[in-house]
């Protein structure tokens, strides 16, 4: 990783990291096969109306995740989209309902949380929220 050189208002040089791009997770490839798990804090959330989608951050780790709330027209198979396995998982945990993404959002904010998904068979991707210890 390269680092770029700036100087100050003095003209001593400050050695800066150039900031990194978010990597975007994809949850099928990361949960996979019977047993897979895959755990990111939600620091941080924006909600896409026109797209009707979430977009969860985990600074720490700079990786994101983005969950639809309505299946994709052309989808092969017909299950329940990822955005509303992740609010469901979410009012669980905080025990609260969420009526909508905006929502779902401010809880993510104010609130300490970690995602796990964890691939379990037949029965697909259990989603599950935490609160951070």
């Amino acid at each position: 990783m390269s680092q770029k050189q700036q100087q100050n208002l003095f003209g001593e040089f400050i050695e800066k990291q150039p900031d990194e791009p978010l990597q975007f997770v994809k949850v099928y490839e990361e949960v996979e096969a019977d047993g897979d798990q895959f755990s990111m804090a939600l620091n941080s959330a924006a909600y896409n109306e026109e797209r009707d989608c979430i977009t969860v951050i985990d600074s720490d780790k700079n990786c994101a995740l983005t969950a639809y709330f309505t299946q994709h027209p052309d989808s092969k198979y017909q299950s329940t989209p990822d955005g509303i396995r992740l609010g469901r998982a979410v009012q669980r945990c905080v025990q609260a309902t969420v009526n909508d993404g905006e929502e779902l959002v401010n809880i993510i904010k104010s609130s300490d949380l970690v995602l796990t998904i964890t691939y379990k068979g037949e029965k697909g991707r259990a989603w599950s929220v935490t609160r951070l210890a």
